[in-house]
Parts: structure tokens; sequence; C-alpha cells
């Protein structure tokens, strides 16, 4: 509890030893009185009964080097001295942490006119918009009235929230929201392609708790979500730009489902939930500004566990619009430029588990190049080949190993031929895109 911005002043708790017995005549005596003093905590220490003060008394004469600990240290215990003290210089000092809490029953405070604070206005009464609050002015409360402002964010009465929320949701599951500018629900903003259907999913979110996984679960459970990506003649004329959902909306998925997809097909990507962050990989990592490296593939935890950093994030998922991380954002960009493109025939971190996948297919011994082409095209796409395709993945593996000079009978088990493979699969549109 020290008013100050720096971290609490040491106690002067040890000096009060001076203070003790009758004053010094001379500088004789107080040198005398000041040996007896540290010659004590020295007596206290060695009987393991040392206090703060005595700590404190004997820390100052090992700073000004009038005492040593090390000079019959045995060399195990010398080495353990100089651990200690080098362990001790990386600590780092405390830091003063600012919070806040009502401790007092708050003020109104006055409107300043142009933002003159030597020129204070009229005092006006603590409130919230008054569109939430029935025409009220304000609040009758204790405190600073945040917490009663959160309740009326968080009111069931409030529909402006559950709505909000509601348009977010099905914003994250079809990839458009009802209201198309999530982030603005005013004047300025585009209306919602269909108000009933925004209303109904804001009530039924209330009555559930405001519950996030049962409004997820209704939605892709829904005849809607369900229905397929191919518009009808009929929908192109009457839904051209499709914002009544006449059929799904293929859009591409976010850059950190395209990195855990690609963890997912290699086998690479870990379960486990929970834990610290993991570093994104860096090119040029630079310690000085705690810029670490991590590792290429992030352990194979998945993205939401990869550290967010204002000057540096990883550049994978930059490259498929990650959003800026100091600005709140409700949609995001969604963008297909080359980078997107180079990103998958070129990035470390795709042809590394490209090669995974390579190394898993081939432990499975498949028997023949078709069978495989089969669990490659289920695990990455979800579906197998048509024929087709088929035949033009089985022409590139023969291609392939031509180009890397595989032997036919060592085809099924060449690490280059399945991994330029399922490097090509991983560059399908369709492993990107969610239709």
């Amino acid at each position: 509890m020290h008013d100050v911005e720096e971290p609490s002043k040491d106690e002067l708790s040890h000096m009060a030893m001076l203070l003790e017995g009758d004053s010094p005549a001379d500088q004789d005596a107080l040198a005398e009185h000041y040996r007896s003093l540290i010659q004590k905590s020295l007596e206290h220490w060695a009987a393991g009964k040392a206090t703060d003060d005595d700590a404190r008394w004997i820390s100052w004469m090992l700073e000004k080097h009038l005492l040593t600990n090390s000079a019959n240290l045995t060399p195990k215990l010398h080495e353990l001295t100089e651990e200690y003290r080098f362990t001790d210089m990386r600590i780092a000092a405390p830091k003063v942490f600012h919070g806040m809490a009502d401790l007092d029953a708050g003020y109104n405070f006055p409107v300043l006119p142009a933002g003159d604070a030597t020129h204070p206005g009229k005092v006006v009464q603590r409130g919230f918009l008054r569109l939430l609050t029935g025409g009220q002015d304000g609040f009758h409360v204790f405190g600073s009235g945040r917490r009663e402002i959160a309740d009326l964010i968080a009111s069931p009465s409030n529909p402006l929230t559950s709505r909000v929320m509601a348009n977010r949701i099905w914003l994250y599951v079809f990839g458009r929201g009802i209201v198309p500018t999530a982030d603005n629900f005013g004047t300025y903003g585009e209306r919602p392609s269909n108000p009933e259907l925004l209303d109904y999913l804001a009530s039924t979110f209330v009555q559930n708790g405001w519950s996030i996984k049962k409004q997820i679960r209704a939605l892709v459970l829904s005849q809607t979500f369900q229905q397929s990506s191919k518009p009808s003649a009929e929908s192109l004329t009457t839904d051209p730009q499709d914002r009544l959902l006449s059929h799904y909306p293929v859009h591409r998925i976010e850059g950190e489902s395209i990195r855990d997809a690609i963890l997912r097909v290699s086998g690479r990507l870990s379960p486990a939930m929970y834990g610290p962050s993991v570093q994104p990989h860096r090119e040029e990592p630079k310690d000085y500004r705690k810029l670490h490296q991590g590792p290429l593939d992030g352990d194979g935890r998945r993205s939401v566990y990869i550290k967010v950093t204002r000057h540096e994030g990883s550049r994978f998922l930059e490259t498929f619009d990650f959003p800026n991380p100091t600005v709140a954002r409700g949609n995001r960009d969604t963008t297909n430029v080359p980078t997107q493109a180079l990103a998958l025939l070129n990035d470390s971190f795709v042809i590394q588990q490209a090669g995974v996948w390579a190394d898993r297919l081939i432990a499975q011994e498949a028997p023949t190049v078709e069978s495989r082409l089969d669990t490659m095209f289920r695990g990455a796409l979800g579906r197998l080949p048509d024929d087709a395709e088929r035949a033009r993945f089985s022409g590139l593996t023969k291609e392939l190993a031509s180009l890397h000079k595989t032997a036919p009978e060592k085809l099924m088990t060449s690490h280059d031929v399945w991994t330029d493979v399922a490097h090509a699969i991983f560059n399908l549109k369709e492993f990107i895109y969610l239709r």
C-alpha cells in the first residue's frame, strides 16, 4: 500500500540495532558498536537464527567487500555458490501492477467543454446508454457503477448484446453475418438480411443460458448448414449474392484452421490442451526484442497456443489474414493473393509436414498406389477421389518417380515421391476452402 510509482522502499528496522545501549562517546566507541553489532549478526547466521535485519547487515558487508564467504569453501560448495549467485542475478526486478477496486462511494464528474479540464462545466450523474435503460438518467449506486453497467450489458432485457453475439456466432459458422458489418449495428452499418432470424437466434441464445456451444450445435445441425454449396438456377436469380443463404456459401477457412488441418492430416497435431504458449517460428529471431525462436511445427500444438506478439507474429498465419492483435475486429479480412499460394508451395512448415505425412503413409504399407491415394484423399478432403482424379494423381506419382530416379519396386517406399504427392494435395483449393 505504498502510494508511489516504483516498488516499495526497504524498511530501516536493521538500523534500530544501532540505537540499543548507551550512546558512543567518540568514534572509537562508535566503531566498536558497529563491530559488535556485525559480530552478533554473523553469530546468529552461523547458528541458523539470523533475522532479516541480520541478513541486511551481512549482505551490506559482502557488497562492500568487507566480508567474504568463499575463502574456505570446498570446490563443490564453491560451484554451488557461484550457481546460486548467477541465478540470483537473472531474477527480474519486482514490478508494480496497477489494479482497480470500488473502495468508496464514487463521485459524478463534470462535463469538460472542448476537453478543457481547467474550466469544468455542469456535473453529470453517472449513467449508461439511455436507450438500454428505459430512459433512466443515471445510476443511484454505491461505487463506480461498473458492476451495474456490466449487469445491463449482459441483461436478458438488453437486445443488443445477444443480437451481436448471435450474429458473430452465425458469422463464424457460415462465413458471413446476418448483419454483414459485425462491428457496426448502428446507422452506418448494413441492415440485417433476415431481422426475424436474428431476433430468434438472439432470444434462444439467452434462453439457453448464453451458451455458445449450444448455439453452434443448433446451427451446424440445421438444414441451412447442411445444404449443398452448388447454387440452383432459381437461387442465382432470386438470391444472386447468397445473402439469404439459398445455398451454403463457399469460403476459405482461417489461417489457424489451415495450419491445424495440415498438422492433423500429417499426424503431427497434438491433442494436448492448456499449458504455456509456443513461440512462433521466425526466420530471424531477435532475443533482445523478446522475439524468440519457436519450433517449425510448434511442437504440433494447435494454433490457438501459438504466442501472439504485436511486434512480429507467425508469418504463415499472417499470410492467411491473421488479424492485427492491436485492434478488435468482428469481421476478418478474407483475401486471395499470390503470397498465399506461394506460402503453400514454398513455406518450410508445409514442406516439413508433407514429409511427416509421407513417412506415416510409407509406414502403413499400402498395397497399391491407388489405395494410398484413396487414403490421402479421405484424410485430407474427407472424400475419395473420382476416377479422373485418381488417374491424374497416379500419373503424377509415376512422373515424380521418374524425376527422383526411383525404381518401380521402390516407389511405395520413396520418401521424396510421397512427400511431393502430399505437398500437391496440401495445395488443392478444396483443402483450404469450405463448401
